[in-house]
């Protein structure tokens, strides 16, 4: 348990229902097993990531075709992180009658995996959420959503990609799923988050309704966060000046496990990897206008074949792994 890294997994897989993820003393979930349920099958040992290595069903390359890119709709780009790759992505899966599983801000303080089958609610899967996400049984979900035929898009952080072909099995091995791992920092404690907003929430004298963590009306390189309180007040905060992503930044508050990631390198897990690109006007200045361009990391011919359905609906150029 010392390295878990509440992928929920174990969860997931277990036919007894004996194990659920609660919150520990530093505020990351870790799976809890109730004695009277368990049987020792040993399932939820086999199914973890970090015991056992898992690996993308369809071959990750370990040097994977890398673009820079963002989204022609200047809407979606306005309203995403960095290039809005990902809403294009999901957009292409909806129209083909499938479903997008992400994060979603469940509660002011609460991040958790979310399915939507339609495009007005892919708003509640964008953007960068920086504390740790409860998957719930989503990993179940999206195994029922397969075996009725039904393509899927998963995203999440890279052990969570993992954590879903893991439980799935040979499952996994199917056209009709496909998956996004983020280029990803670590993930925050729940309960510095809580702390962080119940203080937000005293100074303001009003209960806050939407964290934004990644505002981009300043900018994409100087983006700030934003709070939305009840009291219909909108309060925006430059990164510099928030303690919180201080914490986030500094590696403070961060999962101890995700220093010991296994998945954080090449080759990727998912299908495709997205992420910022940081600093690409070094290397094609062409593709930075100060409003975000996404890192695209094509994994597997099974990734390359979905991002090149939706090619006519980017701005795309070659760079390479090492950029």
């Amino acid at each position: 348990v010392q390295n878990c890294s509440s992928c929920g997994a174990c969860a997931n897989v277990c036919t007894r229902d004996a194990i659920s993820m609660q919150l520990n003393g530093e505020g990351f979930y870790q799976p809890v097993i109730d004695p009277d349920k368990c049987i020792l099958c040993g399932a939820c040992e086999r199914a973890c990531p970090w015991a056992n290595a898992v690996e993308n069903p369809n071959g990750s390359a370990v040097s994977p075709k890398t673009l820079a890119a963002y989204s022609k709709d200047e809407s979606v780009r306005s309203e995403s992180s960095s290039g809005g790759i990902f809403t294009v992505l999901a957009e292409r899966i909806l129209d083909d009658g499938g479903v997008v599983v992400g994060v979603s801000q469940l509660t002011p303080t609460k991040i958790g995996h979310i399915v939507i089958d339609n495009k007005v609610d892919l708003e509640k899967l964008r953007g960068s959420k920086y504390v740790q996400a409860d998957v719930g049984f989503v990993y179940r979900e999206v195994r029922s959503l397969l075996k009725s035929g039904k393509k899927v898009l998963f995203s999440g952080t890279p052990c969570q990609v993992a954590a879903l072909y893991s439980v799935l099995g040979k499952a996994a091995r199917t056209p009709n799923l496909f998956t996004v791992d983020i280029v990803c920092f670590g993930v925050p404690s729940v309960k510095v988050f809580q702390k962080y907003v119940k203080e937000l929430e005293e100074a303001r004298g009003s209960p806050l309704r939407q964290f934004v963590f990644r505002d981009k009306s300043t900018g994409w390189s100087t983006y700030s966060q934003s709070y939305l309180f009840d009291d219909e007040k909108t309060v925006s905060e430059p990164i510099g000046r928030s303690k919180y992503m201080q914490l986030f930044l500094n590696r403070i508050c961060l999962n101890q496990s995700c220093d010991e990631c296994r998945y954080r390198r090449l080759p990727r897990i998912a299908d495709i990897t997205l992420g910022d690109f940081w600093r690409v006007s070094n290397y094609h200045p062409e593709m930075d206008d100060n409003r975000g361009t996404s890192a695209v990391l094509l994994n597997t011919a099974h990734g390359w074949e979905l991002f090149d359905s939706v090619a006519g609906a980017v701005v795309q150029c070659e760079s390479n792994v090492e950029n």
